[in-house]
């Protein structure tokens, strides 16, 4: 075999080379497929039905009379088995839409309840400090007609409800 000179000063190059030599001996870090550069177009869901019909992936239903008696008892025990199912799930699926309402409308009895005892609550305090504020002023009245020598005003005991 002959080597011809470049090619040979270019082999012993590459072996010289200390990178390459350093690189070469190093294992690399898995680089795995980075979604991000993933730059590619989605396909059309009209492209992915052509592809998977070319492919013979598509549903095709065969006929009764091309079915054998044990494939047609399978087939109907499978669509029954199937149809069980689902009317399960649906009544589960009414069970939990029931239960749902049930709770959603004891929430909105509490929510209106709690509403209405603050609603109370603050008509009393209100009502409370009017109240206090009337006999708060009377009782001012009567101190202002006491100081300015009303003899009777001193005489009652009365003071401002606290």
């Amino acid at each position: 075999m002959t080597l011809r000179p470049p090619l040979l000063v270019l082999a012993l190059a590459v072996a010289a080379s200390p990178t390459l030599a350093q690189t070469a001996s190093q294992p690399r870090p898995y680089a795995g497929a980075d979604a991000y550069r993933d730059q590619r177009a989605l396909p059309d869901p009209a492209d992915r039905d052509a592809l998977l019909k070319a492919r013979g992936e598509a549903y095709h239903r065969a006929g009764d009379d091309k079915q054998t008696e044990e494939e047609l008892r399978a087939t109907r025990a499978l669509n029954d088995e199937i149809a069980a199912r689902n009317a399960l799930a649906d009544k589960a699926d009414a069970d939990a839409r029931l239960d749902y309402d049930a709770a959603l409308a004891r929430h909105e009895i509490a929510v209106r309840q709690g509403e209405e005892q603050a609603r109370a609550a603050a008509e009393a305090t209100r009502a409370a400090q009017d109240q206090y504020d009337r006999d708060y002023a009377a009782w001012r009245e009567r101190v202002r007609l006491c100081q300015s020598g009303v003899r009777a005003a001193c005489c009652t005991p009365v003071g401002p409800a606290r």
